[in-house]
């Protein structure tokens, strides 16, 4: 113990600061050479300064939060008088099926393999990924699913409604 002691006394006396000198240029050119060569040829392009700054000030589209919950869509409840009960019922379930959105379109399989594409979709505030054959709220089945539309059928009103792929963000109602 008292070696250590020993050599940490002796490296704590035998330690000196460091030598602390202005920096210099040793090599190269004069600094005042290199300032006076290069203030001549700055120039300021004014054309590219505008370009920025109307490009910093362009207004850009927000971006579409597709896992934002849409917009509920009010259905108007009064019949129409010269509306027959099966075409009150298909418009019913017409503008039932008007509440779907169709957000995506997802791609699982091999081009043969149609049955494997599936299809993002919601109504009102329940987000459904379904594929070609499957069975929405008891009474929708998905007929066919393409990258620009999902086409569903009503079993109950016999009434095929085509979703085209929602472009535009929905707006909440005021």
């Amino acid at each position: 113990m008292s070696v250590w002691v020993g050599l940490l006394l002796w490296q704590w006396f035998a330690w000196n600061e460091p030598v602390r000198l202005p920096l210099t240029n040793v090599s190269g050119p004069a600094a005042s050479s290199v300032n006076a060569g290069l203030t001549d040829n700055l120039h300021v392009q004014l054309d590219l300064l505008a370009a920025a700054r109307t490009q910093r000030e362009m207004v850009f589209a927000t971006p579409r939060n597709i896992f934002a919950s849409p917009a509920a869509v009010t259905v108007n409840a009064s019949r129409p008088v010269d509306m027959p009960d099966d075409a009150l019922r298909q418009h019913a379930a017409a503008t039932d099926l008007a509440q779907f959105h169709y957000l995506g379109f997802v791609r699982t399989g091999e081009e043969w393999q149609k049955k494997q594409d599936m299809a993002v979709l919601t109504k009102n505030d329940d987000l459904h990924v379904v594929k070609a054959g499957q069975t929405i709220e008891k009474h929708v089945v998905v007929k066919t699913i393409t990258q620009e539309s999902v086409t569903l059928f009503d079993r109950n009103s016999q009434v095929e409604y085509t979703v085209l792929l929602s472009e535009e963000p929905e707006t909440p109602a005021p």
